[in-house]
C-alpha cells in the first residue's frame, strides 16, 4: 500500500510540472485603438408636421387629411418616389383652455401628423422643404443626413482602429526590446455615426424662386477597440 501510494504522489507531481512547462508565461501588452473615417452623406430625411385645430371633430380630420394629401402630391412632383414618403405619428386629441375661474373651457380638437420624406438626391433638400411648407406643413420636426452602406462605413473605422491598436503595440514593443508575435484578445468597445441634425424649422423661404439653402456637412464615424498582444520574451 505504501509502494502504491508513493507511486501515485509521484505521478501527481509529474503531471503538475509537465502541465506547468506547457503553459509557459508568455508575456503580453494590452493597448486600445481609435480609428476615424469621414464621408459626405448621400440620403436625408425629412419629417414635417401638420398641426391643424377646429372646434368641430370631423372638420379638423378632415383638414388635416387634406393638407396632408397636398404635401405628398407635392412632393411626389418633384421626383420623390412614394415609397419613400409615408405618413405617421398621428394623434388626435381634444384641447382646452382654463379661464380666470379656473374653469376648463375646451378649444375644440387638434390633430397632429406626421409625413417623412426620403430623399436620395441631396440637391432636392431644400425643395423639398419649401413645398411641404408652401403645401400646408407647419413645422419641419426633423433633418437627418445619413449614408446608404452603413456596414462599410463602419468597416472602415474598424480596420484604422486594429491598424491603431497594432501600431501602438509594436512602438511599445520595440521600446522594451521586444517585438508582437500574436493576438491573445480582441473587443470591441464602440462604433457611432455622428451626423449633423437639423430640428424644428418653422419658418419656409419667403423667395420662391430659390430653394432654401441646405448645407448637408460631413458624416463622422468613429470605432474603438481593445487588443491584446503577445510580445516575445
Amino acid at each position: 500500500m505504501v509502494k502504491i501510494a508513493c507511486l501515485v504522489i509521484f505521478f501527481l507531481t509529474f503531471m503538475v510540472n509537465v502541465t506547468a512547462s506547457a503553459e509557459e508565461y508568455v508575456p503580453t501588452i494590452s493597448v486600445s485603438g481609435e480609428g476615424v473615417v469621414e464621408a459626405p452623406p448621400d440620403i436625408a430625411t425629412i419629417s414635417v408636421g401638420i398641426v391643424s385645430q377646429n372646434k368641430d371633430a370631423a372638420q379638423v380630420q378632415t383638414d388635416n387629411a387634406r393638407i396632408a394629401t397636398n404635401i405628398i402630391n407635392s412632393v411626389s412632383a418633384l421626383g420623390i418616389e412614394r415609397k419613400n414618403i409615408r405618413t405617421g405619428n398621428y394623434n388626435f386629441r381634444q384641447v382646452y383652455h382654463t379661464d380666470s375661474n379656473n374653469r376648463r373651457i375646451s378649444d375644440g380638437y387638434e390633430v397632429t401628423n406626421t409625413v417623412t420624406i426620403t430623399v436620395n438626391d441631396l440637391s432636392k433638400v431644400g425643395k423639398v422643404i419649401d413645398v411641404a411648407l408652401s403645401s400646408g406643413a407647419n413645422q419641419i420636426d426633423s433633418l437627418n443626413f445619413g449614408i446608404r452602406d452603413r456596414e462599410k462605413f463602419q468597416n472602415d473605422a474598424l480596420r484604422l482602429a486594429v491598424r491603431d491598436a497594432m501600431k501602438k503595440a509594436e512602438i511599445v514593443a520595440a521600446e522594451l526590446g521586444k517585438s508582437v508575435i500574436g493576438v491573445r484578445s480582441v473587443s470591441i468597445n464602440s462604433t457611432s455615426i455622428s451626423a449633423p441634425r437639423m430640428e424644428k424649422f418653422s419658418m419656409m423661404n419667403m423667395d420662391s424662386s430659390v430653394d432654401t439653402p441646405i448645407e448637408s456637412g460631413t458624416l463622422s464615424c468613429s470605432a474603438s477597440v481593445q487588443v491584446e498582444f503577445e510580445i516575445s520574451k
